[in-house]
């Protein structure tokens, strides 16, 4: 793929990851890049993997797929915009009707991954868990990492703080039974397109093995985030309860009953925990992360029950 030669249409970006999309073809290109403060490089998936995730179509959506160039990864989608922008604000581009498509699609994508492709093509846990855990043990990292890590560690207590931290060693360490994973599936990897099966989700970054249910339970994290946004009513956020409703009850229809519950809210807890460290560390302190302990404290207590549909 050669360089977009148009400007970039929109860019953001943390101390994780920097994104800009521009207009490619009859499309878009999504460049990704290491943010600065990244601890490891992005990777492209290698050829076994590749041939794999190619060679599956699952239906109303397209896994979009990166090619590296230099230290970045392109994807070829076929919008600009993320279903993730419904979380903050509304969006003109994000009809329920695409957003749903997608949303289903990705759905029955997740569940087709874990049928669908060996397991033996993917030789470690999900990166997200493991993040959390190298954070939680050493307590370190740029911006506010290491006074969240006093904060969080002192309000969740030790019992939870320990159960946490098992959950991430099982993800880690527990790969036998495990299936083939997206590995980080997230709304703002789902693209709409001008259809409702015209959405792509992007894929082959983070792949990795572990419980069936992981996926589709740190996608629903996500939701648990865009619901505490709702409830918050933030002065100059402009949200509509409908989308989430659209959106959940689309990507429960596509992927279907969790064959276990328990494994899907725990990768819930996992994600919004995540999310809170990584705010942290590569954004920066801001007073909503004391509400997120509060909510993870919750959570764990009830390993992820209430982020089920």
């Amino acid at each position: 793929m050669t360089q977009p030669a148009v400007s970039a249409v929109q860019e953001f970006a943390t101390g994780f990851l920097r994104t800009a999309i521009h207009p490619y073809g009859p499309g878009y290109v999504w460049i990704r890049r290491p943010g600065d403060d990244r601890p490891v490089p992005l990777s492209a998936p290698d050829a076994p993997v590749r041939a794999a995730l190619t060679a599956l179509r699952p239906a109303g959506l397209r896994l979009a797929l990166p090619e590296a160039v230099g230290d970045a990864l392109h994807y070829q989608v076929p919008g600009p915009v993320p279903v993730a922008k419904l979380c903050v604000s509304r969006d003109v581009s994000l009809l329920p009707g695409l957003v749903a498509g997608a949303l289903s699609g990705t759905g029955a994508a997740l569940r087709l991954l874990h049928t669908a492709v060996p397991a033996s093509l993917a030789v470690s846990g999900p990166p997200g868990p493991a993040r959390l855990a190298s954070w939680m043990h050493e307590g370190t990292g740029p911006r506010a990492a290491p006074a969240f890590h006093t904060i969080v560690r002192r309000q969740l207590g030790t019992a939870r703080w320990n159960l946490v931290r098992e959950w991430c060693h099982a993800l880690a360490t527990d790969l036998s039974g495990g299936v083939f994973l997206h590995g980080a599936p997230s709304l703002g990897s789902v693209v709409v397109g001008d259809a409702p099966d015209g959405g792509c989700l992007l894929s082959g970054e983070d792949v990795a093995r572990g419980p069936a249910d992981f996926d589709f339970g740190w996608l629903l994290g996500e939701f648990v985030e865009w619901r505490m946004t709702l409830l918050r009513r933030t002065p100059g956020l402009d949200l509509d309860p409908d989308d989430f409703h659209t959106a959940l009850d689309a990507l429960a229809h596509g992927y279907g009953a969790p064959a276990d519950p328990v494994a899907a809210g725990r990768a819930a807890v996992l994600r919004v925990f995540t999310h809170a460290h990584d705010f942290a560390a590569y954004m920066g302190w801001h007073p909503e992360l004391l509400e997120y302990i509060v909510k993870i404290a919750e959570l764990i207590d009830d390993e992820g029950a209430q982020a089920l549909p």
